[in-house]
């Protein structure tokens, strides 16, 4: 998980990362529930919940995943998604246990999980 984080910090570096006005609104929810499900997988390990730290880790990967495909439809490169995933983990991390988060990870981030 750590090799994840430092590669996509990597990424950022290199890449300029796309402003948020540009990220379409579809995408804009893959890649804030998908960053939210990575860290409660993150949080679900740490416990030694393995079982859960799978799913969470599992749905995380299929949201960044159609993210990224909707983000190649409109434009973005493979270096510039790794920038805009970066960059969605570190604002969630912030944002997942506020009030200003803007999606909830509880009701709105598990409907876009497909079985």
């Amino acid at each position: 998980m750590r090799c994840l984080l430092l590669v996509l910090l990597l990424v950022s570096v290199v890449a300029p990362v796309r402003a948020a006005d540009d990220v379409p609104p579809e995408a804009e929810r893959l890649l804030w529930c998908g960053s939210a499900f990575y860290w409660l997988a993150a949080d679900a390990a740490d416990a030694g919940n393995a079982t859960e730290s799978d799913d969470y880790q599992q749905w995380s990967d299929q949201l960044l995943d159609r993210a990224a495909t909707l983000l190649a439809a409109s434009g973005l490169d493979a270096d510039g998604t790794g920038a805009l995933i970066e960059s969605y983990a570190e604002r969630v991390l912030e944002e997942i246990d506020s009030p200003q988060a803007p999606h909830d990870v509880t009701t709105d981030c598990p409907i876009l999980v497909t079985p």
